[in-house]
């Protein structure tokens, strides 16, 4: 027996600061546990013991990755047991109409007063770091609004929406079944992470025939096609994943339609990918729509404004990273636990309630 696991982060350190697209994933969820109490590193350790049992036992589960440390998993969500598992407290707006329950793991102590007043200051130079890296973010996206600029001033409109109406009458046919309401889930591709961009665009198309690569530019029409696409789905009556920009959370990034077999995603740095199955297929935006020559009649703007951007976004990158080493020296303060199985004691008392 095997289970169906898909990856995503629903929150985020953007442009606009951390960012939280959790609510609309959890739809339908019955039955919320909260793991509570412990460290950080001991709840992300029972969501990673939980999540490995889950694939045991063939579920059909999404794991739900954090954007500060991305080889972790923040949550997880059960969906044919209408059931979800979080490190962290959700709000009331979050979990609304779902039975909440807290799992709580025995708190460890600094191992002396000393540790706990370092602890303190690594706490405050953790939050710091991040500001510092969010900072960088917004002025990263002030720069990337000028690159766009260059390309919108290029656009031809006419024809990049003569483009989107012809997609979308190709790709999304009338449904003929009547849907009282339509489940539109909103999350983020990838994150900004202390190791970088990280994204899941292999595993979610995974099982999909069909897929869709975006090519284009900044300010080339990706994100309004996108957005176009994804109400022309809700408005013809299909359940849509809708994901994100991890830098600019305005932006969306790709939308997937599991019930028409295909995802249709915008395919460029950082997250840029090639077609490797017969089935994919590659729109090329500033081949279509864009000025021919645009490129190069810009050229010396053009890598101005690449290159600060860049500059920028490594050095968020390295602030988020500093802000992880913080956090990891945290941990090393604490007393080391008596029963080391506590952990997989909490994880298997979450099962047997499940």
């Amino acid at each position: 027996m095997s289970g169906q696991a898909i990856r995503y982060f629903t929150r985020g350190n953007t442009a606009k600061g951390f960012y939280s697209l959790l609510e609309t994933n959890l739809q339908g969820i019955e039955q919320v546990f909260i793991v509570d109490g412990g460290t950080e590193v001991d709840r992300k350790a029972c969501i990673g013991q939980l999540a490995e049992r889950c694939v045991e036992l063939g579920m059909n589960v999404e794991f739900i990755h954090c954007a500060s440390d991305p080889d972790a998993l923040e949550g997880i969500i059960m969906t044919d047991e209408k059931t979800a598992v979080y490190a962290y407290s959700l709000s009331t707006k979050e979990i609304a109409g779902a039975n909440k329950q807290y799992v709580t793991i025995p708190e460890r102590k600094p191992v002396s007063e000393q540790a706990a007043q370092e602890m303190l200051e690594l706490v405050e130079k953790a939050n710091t770091a991040t500001t510092k890296a969010y900072a960088c973010f917004r002025k990263a996206l002030d720069v990337h609004d000028e690159w766009e600029h260059i390309y919108i001033q290029a656009l031809d409109q006419r024809r990049a929406n003569q483009l989107t109406a012809n997609i979308i009458q190709q790709l999304i046919p009338v449904n003929d079944q009547h849907r009282e309401a339509v489940v539109s889930k909103h999350r983020f591709l990838g994150a900004a992470t202390p190791k970088g961009a990280v994204d899941f665009i292999d595993n979610l198309t995974e099982n999909l025939n069909n897929r869709y690569f975006i090519k284009g530019r900044p300010g080339s029409g990706k994100s309004t096609m996108m957005k176009k696409i994804a109400a022309a789905v809700e408005e013809r009556g299909y359940d849509t994943e809708v994901y994100h920009c991890g830098f600019d959370p305005n932006s969306i990034d790709m939308v997937i339609i599991r019930e028409l077999d295909f995802a249709i995603f915008d395919s460029t740095a950082p997250h840029e990918y090639f077609p490797n199955r017969p089935s994919d297929s590659i729109i090329d935006l500033y081949e279509e729509i864009i000025e021919e020559g645009t490129d190069e009649k810009n050229a010396t703007k053009i890598n101005k404004v690449a290159d600060q951007y860049s500059d920028l976004m490594k050095k968020a990158t390295r602030y988020l990273a500093e802000s992880k080493q913080y956090k990891d020296q945290i941990e090393t303060l604490y007393e080391q636990r008596k029963d080391p199985m506590i952990v997989s004691h909490v994880c298997h008392h979450i099962l047997q309630k499940i």
